[in-house]
């Protein structure tokens, strides 16, 4: 896939300015755990009518404090990596976002429970991650946005209604090649467009030690912001640890994005919802 460059980014970067209408929340101490409540602060992003998170596409799209870090990984789940990056995050105790491809979700769906259960946030990314949305038709493409957010849905329908809430109104856009008019259709449904504000460019064929130095210099050069990677890479989960640790020497913070209150509660009673209701399991 193919990301904006990162220099485009950096440009935007520089236009954003404090925080789009976040609400913040403290976490607790650090769970023995790991299906404890996180204890990551969390970053509640207003969804009612849409809105575009993300400065490496989306110029007000600032929504972390100075040394905030929100971590997110596309394209899974994975069953050789997904549950390695899952052990990872609760070694350290970090809550991140996980934007799902439906497909793999419907092939997995033990793993998308795996992940809610473990209390981080779950978007989705698609049915089957075409490269560029902008290259169907509009019916296709809004059957690719569907059926990604009911394969999660249909995974987690088994689920306890606390893991149930973990699939978030969020979508994240296959290499990020959003369009006006999907993201115009997804706000219509209250659902958040989230892009990021730095990569690792860990989707190339490159070494951990070359992901880990790249995600350094992006976040360094802009100091806050959402960071994507795939929970599908090895090497990424072979640096994620050193990353992680790195950051916090250097006097970062991860923090959990999550939706507001009631976000979900307003995706779904949305026309033509893209996202159901809660509901008990027997």
């Amino acid at each position: 896939m193919r990301y904006l460059s990162l220099t485009a980014a950096f440009l935007l970067a520089g236009l954003s300015s404090g925080l789009c209408g976040t609400a913040r929340a403290e976490g607790i101490a650090c769970p023995t755990d790991p299906r404890a409540p996180a204890h990551t602060p969390t970053v509640e992003l207003p969804t009612r009518g849409g809105a575009a998170y993300g400065t490496m596409q989306y110029a007000k799209g600032q929504m972390l404090g100075p040394k905030e870090i929100a971590l997110t990984f596309d394209d899974g789940p994975d069953p050789k990596t997904t549950e390695r990056v899952l052990d990872i995050l609760d070694r350290h105790c970090i809550k991140a976002t996980f934007f799902m491809v439906g497909w793999y979700a419907h092939a997995r769906p033990d793993l998308v429970r795996e992940v809610a259960a473990r209390g981080h946030t779950i978007g989705t990314h698609s049915w089957f991650h075409p490269n560029n949305l902008r290259h169907l038709s509009k019916p296709e493409a809004k059957q690719e946005i569907s059926k990604g957010f009911a394969a999660v849905e249909a995974a987690l329908a088994s689920a306890p209604p606390a893991s149930q809430a973990r699939l978030a109104p969020f979508f994240r856009f296959p290499g990020l090649n959003d369009e006006k008019a999907l993201r115009s259709w997804l706000g219509a449904r209250n659902i958040a467009t989230v892009s990021c504000d730095f990569g690792a460019d860990d989707w190339l064929k490159i070494s951990s030690a070359q992901v880990y130095k790249r995600a350094l210099v992006n976040i360094d050069q802009i100091g806050r912001g959402i960071l994507i990677l795939h929970d599908t890479k090895p090497h990424t989960a072979d640096m994620l640890s050193d990353l992680i640790v790195t950051l916090e020497k250097r006097g970062y913070r991860f923090v959990q994005l999550m939706p507001e209150k009631n976000g979900r509660t307003l995706a779904a009673h949305a026309p033509d919802a893209l996202i159901g209701h809660l509901h008990s399991v027997q």
